[in-house]
């Protein structure tokens, strides 16, 4: 367990360029070429930025530059070691850093989850996507088995571009892409993710696995805790970021909209910073028992999730928003981001020096 990692993650348009490519391709090549232990980019189906334009899959004229997210993962001096390229390469979007536990090996002795079974993490493993555990794919076989363990959610995100044990996985046509990182994504208490971490990542072959503490602030419209007041700078000065996350299914509703599209909307409309909506193909969320597409299903039952990153005072700002779209439905998770630089061509906001603030301890989901 290497307990001094980061999370290196980057929100952009798909459509983004440098001098001579796509970013995204920029940023892959520099992943590869410095072998972090995992990194996979993520395609978005919604999301808005800085400048407020709205980017969505649901409306052609708005579907040429669609939200991606980056996410790269090794230990602290390997990541830091390359953000500054990774912040010359960017001209608009955001980057943010975020501390986790990183575990490649001895999934049932990670100390981590031993110190306090009732802490809320967020557990993500990053494994080959078409991995299969007999006659079905393993990512199913481990929302299974994360239900049965009692967490509160997961999903499974597919990648189409990333590393794993720092060699390069990138999808392509006329592939199946097995070996293409996917991301399962699984929010619960230390004891739960402890006694489902051994049996989902021996459904993986050597799969990487970092673990971050969250809270969780709602559940299927119970409400347990609005997201921790944190401070906006830290004792040193540095700006302190906080990131809030809704976790819910594409046919879940608001006031007769899909609930992630009424989200967004009344975020973009009040001013929010920004906000992403990724969809997973496979996972649950709370009592609801595991969902995804099936062959013969005339609507698409999938997980998707939304992702808003924002100042303390701005999470505070939206929190009543948030709270009355997820009346009903979906599970809320908040958590501390130590470091974010938010930019376009009129903007810049934060820097990405770590700010060294623990929060409260949390409840148990």
């Amino acid at each position: 367990m290497n307990g001094d990692c980061l999370k290196l993650t980057t929100y952009f348009g798909e459509r983004d360029r440098t001098e001579r490519q796509f970013l995204a391709d920029a940023l892959f090549d520099l992943h590869e070429r410095h072998r972090f232990t995992t990194s996979v980019l993520l395609r978005g189906i919604e999301g808005f930025g800085l400048k407020h334009g709205l980017h969505t899959q649901r409306l052609l004229t708005l579907s040429e530059d669609l939200p991606v997210v980056s996410i790269a993962i090794d230990r602290r001096e390997r990541i830091e070691a390359a953000v500054e390229e990774v912040s010359a390469l960017m001209q608009d979007g955001l980057i943010s850093l975020e501390r986790a536990q990183m575990t490649t090996a001895d999934f049932d002795r990670v100390d981590a989850l031993r110190q306090d079974p009732r802490q809320t993490v967020k557990l993500t493993l990053f494994g080959g996507r078409g991995k299969r555990d007999g006659r079905r794919l393993a990512y199913v076989s481990a929302v299974e088995a994360l239900r049965e363990c009692g967490l509160a959610g997961a999903s499974a995100i597919p990648g189409v571009d990333g590393t794993l044990h720092g060699a390069r996985r990138r999808a392509r046509f006329f592939s199946g892409n097995a070996a293409v990182p996917l991301m399962l994504l699984a929010v619960g208490s230390a004891e739960a993710v402890g006694a489902a971490l051994p049996r989902v990542a021996g459904l993986f072959d050597r799969p990487v696995v970092t673990l971050e503490r969250v809270s969780v602030c709602k559940a299927e419209g119970e409400t347990y805790a609005a997201p921790e007041a944190l401070p906006e700078r830290d004792v040193a000065g540095l700006p302190v970021w906080q990131k809030v996350m809704v976790h819910a299914a594409e046919q879940d509703h608001f006031e007769g909209r899909p609930l992630y599209v009424e989200l967004v909307r009344r975020l973009r409309q009040a001013g929010a910073a920004g906000a992403t909506v990724l969809r997973g193909v496979w996972g649950f969320y709370g009592t609801r028992g595991p969902f995804g597409d099936h062959l013969l299903a005339l609507r698409r039952q999938v997980p998707v999730h939304t992702v808003i990153v924002d100042t303390p005072a701005g999470i505070r700002r939206w929190w009543p928003l948030i709270d009355e779209v997820t009346a009903e439905h979906g599970v809320v998770t908040s958590a501390l981001v130590p470091a974010m630089h938010a930019l376009s061509a009129e903007h810049r906001r934060g820097g990405l020096q770590l700010a060294s603030f623990a929060p409260p301890a949390a409840d148990a989901s």
